[in-house]
């Protein structure tokens, strides 16, 4: 039996053995056709410095030249390198500053990638160098700014932020680089938030120019807190505290000085009349309801009105943990109306006004569109005190049937005793009104 088997085996030996080559090669062929070996290109691929300490210890730092990444030329299967991340990711390159070559001032360069299969043999590196200088090691206290991104929960704004460990950041690196240095950013996201808050935030440091310094160049900086500690990933806690946002308050200008003989101050309003403020509990509550404005006008002699513009800011810095809402201006138009003894100035309602001949087909748009302001005059002090609602008041709208822009009259009926001190007009912008086509809906 066993020598049936034998011969079986080693019948026709030599065609057995060329059909093995030949299926060999016909596999070859398969795996060449369908994962065929390809080269594919790693670009911007940074590089990590290690072992800087090797140059420390000489009061040296280094200053990488160039991008601070290179290009990968990695030769492999298909499936191999579709696998792996275009942007590099996969691929870790290292210069270690022990191996620096201290006459071309260049560090080798080794690569190692998360797939074990694509060994170092398949993996080309352009440059096979990284490029540096050594330079001496300057040391730089800087001002951390806080940069608040998103927008707070509704009714909240960020009142105030701060690094916890204290403002000031000590970075130390190459001379050239330190000289170019400007700003020191510790950027938070405040998306959503109410409450107070300890945020974590990874520095970001600007040149002169403004731009943001690169990979390369943060890595040849020490970051280091006012206590010395060295910040791990250039890492800082933030401090962020909440404050409310009030709206509606209004603003409250006092007057100082007596007007000329005759004459007294009527009224004194603002624009806008009311403001919003953000501000802390304690802030809020010991502002009230108003804001006393810390400026007076000064009426002294007046005769007329007076209209000028006072600024905000002047008021509020000198109340604590109180400001007004982002980006609003903080500029307020001031009119304070000077009237003769017995003069008063009434607001009264567009809806109180009689319209008489008012054009059919046309649109009517009035200026001021709410309400209009008669002033009037007591002919003796002995006068009752007048009201809107002691007056009568008409227009006639009949110019208005073409197209145009009107000042009209508007008259006034006024109960003995009293008289105009000045004429009260609207203007009325009348256009004709549009017409729908067939078809229209309407």
């Amino acid at each position: 039996m066993i020598h049936k088997i034998g011969e079986a085996l080693f019948r026709n030996i030599g065609l057995k053995i060329v059909a093995l080559v030949i299926a060999f090669f016909i596999w070859i062929g398969v795996t060449n056709t369908s994962n065929p070996v390809k080269t594919q290109l790693f670009t911007n691929v940074p590089v990590t410095i290690v072992n800087q300490d090797a140059v420390a210890d000489i009061g040296k730092v280094v200053e990488q030249k160039g991008s601070g990444t290179v290009t990968l030329r990695v030769t492999d299967r298909r499936s191999v390198l579709s696998s792996l991340a275009r942007n590099g990711s996969d691929f870790y390159v290292e210069a270690d500053m022990k191996n620096l070559n201290s006459e071309l001032n260049t560090v080798p360069l080794t690569v190692t990638c998360k797939d074990p299969t694509v060994t170092w043999d398949k993996i080309q590196v352009l440059p096979v160098t990284l490029q540096v200088t050594l330079e001496d090691k300057v040391e730089q206290t800087y001002v951390a700014s806080i940069s608040a991104n998103g927008s707070p929960a509704s009714g909240f704004e960020v009142g105030s932020a701060s690094v916890a460990t204290g403002k000031n950041i000590v970075l130390a690196g190459p001379a050239s680089l330190m000289r170019r240095i400007n700003q020191v950013v510790a950027p938070i996201d405040v998306s959503g938030l109410s409450s107070d808050f300890t945020l974590s935030s990874v520095l970001k440091v600007y040149d002169k120019n403004g731009d943001e310094l690169t990979d390369a160049q943060m890595s040849s900086l020490e970051f280091k807190d006012s206590n010395g500690t060295v910040l791990k990933d250039h890492t800082v806690k933030v401090a962020v505290d909440f404050w409310k946002v009030k709206t509606d308050i209004p603003v409250k200008v006092d007057t100082v000085g007596t007007p000329a003989w005759g004459y007294r101050v009527s009224a004194v309003k603002t624009i806008p009349e009311r403001i919003s403020v953000v501000g802390s509990d304690a802030a809020l509550e010991k502002m009230g309801s108003e804001l006393d404005v810390k400026d007076v006008i000064n009426v002294s002699g007046a005769s007329a009105g007076i209209k000028t513009e006072i600024n905000l800011d002047d008021t509020l810095s000198g109340m604590d943990d109180l400001r007004l809402i982002a980006d609003a201006d903080p500029t307020v138009e001031v009119e304070v109306a000077v009237e003769k003894n017995g003069d008063v100035t009434l607001d009264v309602p567009l809806s109180d006004i009689t319209v008489t001949d008012r054009p059919e087909g046309m649109d009517l748009v009035f200026t001021p569109a709410d309400k209009v302001a008669v002033s009037v005059h007591a002919e003796s002090g002995e006068e009752r005190p007048l009201t809107v609602n002691d007056m009568t008041l008409s227009i006639d709208l009949g110019v208005c049937e073409k197209a145009g822009s009107y000042v009209i009259p508007v008259e006034v009926k006024l109960p003995e005793g009293y008289e105009l001190a000045g004429d009260v007009t609207l203007t009325v912008v009348s256009a004709e009104q549009e017409t729908q086509t067939e078809g229209e809906e309407g």
